[in-house]
C-alpha cells in the first residue's frame, strides 16, 4: 500500500479509475502512458548519442527554467467524458468503481494480500473526503498493514530476491564467464522457449536438433514470440528481427564451436544425454561451460562421462520458461565454481531467480513437489473428490492445486519422475502401481497438453469440467473404507509432509541457506507468497504446533507424517527457521473477513 498520502493525492491527479489501476497492482507505468493519463507534465528522451551529451538533464534544466518564475498551473483534467466525470467525481460513480475493484481483488487476491483491500479503501475514501481526513485513514491502515504478519513475509521475500543478486556473494568470489554466445541442444518448447529468453538479453544463440523440421518448427516459435509481441505493441518490428536473427538453428555441430555455455534440453534419458555431452565436448572449445537442464537426472553421473568433469552443471529452468522465475544451478561433486558462476551469471542475464543447489534427486523444488503431488494422489486414492482437494490448497494460497499442477506439468512426465525419485530417496516417494499403469494406459489423458488429464482444457488451455471418465477409472482404484476429511486436514497433509522434507534437504545440505530454500519455493512453486515460503510458514504457524500437528496425521494416516529430529529438537528448544525476523507471536495476519470492502 502507498504512504505518504500516495493513495490520496493520485486520485485527484489523475481521476480515481487510472489511479486505481495504478496503485492495486502496484506496477510500472511508462513514461508516454504517464503523459497521457497527467501523472507527468512532460515527458524527454533519456538517451545520449554520445559521451556526456546528458539530453534528458538539459531538457529537464530547460522545462524547470520556463516554470521557475510562473505560479504552477496544471490544465489537464482525468474527466474527458461525461463517463469519465460520472466515474471519478459523483459519489454514485465512485462506489461503482470500487465495487468493481473489490470484486476484481476478490477473484484474485482472494483475501489473502489484505494491502490491495487497504489501499483501495483509502483511496476511494481520499475523492470523498477532506484531505486531513483521508491522510488519517490512510495513516491508520498503513499502521494495521505493518504489523501484519503478511507484510513482514512478503518483505522478508523481497530481501531475498534482492539477495539472490549478489553474484560475487552466492558464487563465493568465482567470476565464471560471461557468456555471449549460447548453444541449445534440443529445438523443442523448452529449448526454443530458453532462445527466446537469450535474444531479448541480445544474446546470440544456435540451437540444434537432429531433424532439421524439429529445428525449423522451434525458430518458428521464436520468431512467432516476438511477431505476437509487436502485434500487442510491446516492442517494434525493427527490434522483433534484430532479436530473431540472433537465434539461428540447424542439424550440425559447427554452430557450437564458438559457444561460451552449450545447455542440453533434450528428451530425459540418461544414456541419450550422455551421448550428448561425449560429442560436445570434443567439439566445443576448452572454456565452454556444458549444462543440463535436466529436472531430475544426476548432474554427477552426466559429469562422469566427460573427461573435464568440472565443467559440468546443471541449469534447470521451469515450464513455462518466460513465466516462471526460479533457475536451479545444481553443481555435482566435481562441478567447478567457476561453472556454478557462469550457470548463476547467465540466469541473471536472463532476469531469472537463480538458487544455487547440489545434486540430488529432483534436486530442490521437483524433489519437495513429488511429495506434494503423491500426497494428493494418496488422498485421491483414500476417496477424497479431486475438486475437493485442489480447492483445500487453493485457500490455503497455493496458485493452484496439486491436481491442476499435474495436468501443467504432465501426467508422464510426474509418473516417469516418481520411480526415480523412489530410487535415489526411498520409500515414502512410493507411488501406487495401479495409479502409474493407469497413466500409462491412457496415453490421450496426459494433462493440459492433450486437451484433457484430471480436468479438460480448451484450445487456448483454458480449464474446463473435471474429466469424468478419467475420475472413473480413477476412484475404481479407491479403497472401500473412503475417507471423509476436512479442508484444513487435507491442507496439512500436503504442507506437512513438504516441510518434513525441506528438513532433509537442508539436513543434507542441498541448499545453502534456508532463505535459499524458501526462495526457491515461492519462485519455483508459487507456495503463498504472503507466508514468505514453507520454512516461514512453519515459523508463523509455530514448529511446536507444526510437530503436535504431524504427530495426530502419523497416527492416523502413516509414519511418513512423524516429523523430521531437526523439527522436534526445534520445538524442545524454542527455535525458529529465520531467528532474527520479528517475533511471530508479535505479528498477526489479517484474515478475508477484514479486508476492507471485500465479500469473502
Amino acid at each position: 500500500m502507498p504512504g505518504s498520502g500516495g493513495t490520496v493525492r493520485l486520485a485527484k491527479i489523475v481521476g480515481l479509475q487510472e489511479a486505481l489501476k495504478i496503485i492495486l497492482p502496484g506496477g510500472d507505468v511508462r513514461a508516454r502512458k504517464a503523459k497521457k493519463i497527467g501523472l507527468v507534465d512532460a515527458v524527454f528522451p533519456g538517451t545520449d548519442s554520445f559521451r556526456n551529451q546528458h539530453v534528458f538533464w538539459k531538457h529537464v534544466m530547460k522545462f524547470a527554467e520556463s516554470k521557475l518564475w510562473k505560479s504552477p498551473n496544471r490544465t489537464y483534467s482525468p474527466n474527458k467524458t461525461w463517463t469519465d466525470y460520472f466515474l471519478n467525481a459523483t459519489s454514485v460513480g465512485n462506489w461503482l468503481v470500487g465495487r468493481q475493484a473489490a470484486q476484481g481483488l476478490d477473484k484474485m487476491a482472494k483475501g489473502k494480500y489484505p494491502g490491495p483491500y487497504f489501499a483501495l479503501d483509502s483511496t476511494l475514501n481520499s475523492v470523498q473526503s477532506p484531505e486531513e481526513d483521508a491522510e488519517a485513514l490512510e495513516a491508520k491502515h498503513f499502521g494495521v498493514l505493518g504489523n501484519s504478519s503478511q507484510s513482514k513475509a512478503l518483505i522478508s521475500l523481497f530481501k531475498m530476491m534482492e539477495g539472490s543478486k549478489k553474484f560475487k556473494e552466492k558464487c563465493h568470489g568465482a567470476s565464471g564467464v560471461d557468456p555471449k554466445k549460447i548453444g541449445i541442444v534440443g529445438a523443442g518448447v523448452m529449448g526454443s522457449q530458453i532462445a527466446v529468453l537469450c535474444a531479448k538479453k541480445n544474446l546470440r544463440v544456435y540451437m540444434r536438433d537432429i531433424k532439421e523440421e524439429v529445428v525449423q518448427k522451434g525458430l518458428e516459435l521464436v520468431r512467432s514470440t516476438f511477431q505476437r509481441r509487436v502485434e500487442k505493441g510491446r516492442m517494434t518490428s525493427e527490434a522483433a528481427e534484430k532479436n530473431i536473427a540472433l537465434v539461428t538453428g540447424g542439424t550440425s555441430v559447427d554452430g557450437f564451436k564458438d559457444c561460451d555455455l552449450i545447455i542440453e534440453a533434450a528428451v530425459e534419458v540418461m544414456h541419450l544425454k550422455k551421448k550428448i555431452f561425449q560429442e560436445l565436448e570434443k567439439i566445443v572449445p576448452p572454456s565452454c561451460v556444458i549444462a543440463t537442464n535436466t529436472s531430475s537426472l544426476s548432474i554427477t553421473e552426466l559429469a562422469s562421462v566427460l573427461e573435464t568433469p568440472e565443467r559440468c552443471v546443471g541449469i534447470h529452468f521451469f515450464n513455462p520458461v518466460g513465466k516462471m522465475p526460479l533457475v536451479e544451478v545444481i553443481k555435482g561433486p566435481s562441478t567447478s565454481l567457476d561453472a556454478v558462476a557462469t550457470g548463476y551469471r547467465f540466469a541473471l542475464q536472463l532476469a531469472k531467480v537463480p538458487v544455487i543447489c547440489s545434486d540430488c534427486p529432483g534436486f530442490i523444488v521437483n524433489r519437495i513437489l513429488g511429495i506434494y503431488m503423491g500426497e494428493a494422489v494418496n488422498l485421491a486414492i483414500e476417496g477424497c473428490k479431486l475438486p475437493f482437494v485442489d480447492a483445500a490448497l487453493l485457500e490455503f494460497g497455493m496458485p493452484m492445486g496439486p491436481f491442476r499442477l499435474m495436468d501443467e506439468v504432465g501426467l508422464d512426465v510426474a509418473a516417469h519422475v516418481a520411480p526415480v525419485l523412489e530410487k535415489g530417496l526411498g520409500e515414502r516417494y512410493t507411488s501406487d502401481e495401479r495409479y502409474l499403469q493407469l497413466v500409462k494406459e491412457n496415453q490421450q489423458w496426459l494433462g493440459k497438453k492433450t486437451g484433457k488429464g484430471f480436468y479438460k482444457y480448451d484450445a487456448k488451455g483454458k480449464q474446463g469440467a473435471l474429466n469424468q471418465a478419467f475420475e472413473t477409472k480413477l476412484n475404481r482404484l479407491v479403497s472401500r473404507n473412503k475417507r471423509k476429511l476436512s479442508k484444513s486436514t487435507i491442507a496439512d497433509r500436503c504442507v506437512l509432509v513438504m516441510l518434513n522434507e525441506a528438513c532433509m534437504i537442508l539436513e543434507e545440505k542441498i541448499v545453502e541457506s534456508v532463505p535459499d530454500l524458501d526462495l526457491s519455493m515461492v519462485m519455483g512453486t508459487g507456495f503463498a507468497p504472503f507466508t514468505g515460503g514453507l520454512l516461514s510458514y512453519a515459523d508463523y504457524r509455530g514448529i511446536s504446533v507444526c510437530v503436535d500437528r504431524m504427530r495426530v496425521l502419523a497416527e492416523r494416516f502413516g509414519k511418513r507424517f512423524e516429523p523430521h529430529p531437526m523439527l522436534i529438537k526445534m520445538a524442545r528448544e524454542g527455535a525458529r527457521f529465520f531467528p532474527n525476523r520479528p517475533e511471530p507471536k508479535a505479528l498477526r495476519q489479517i484474515p478475508p473477513s477484514e479486508c476492507p470492502r471485500s465479500k469473502l
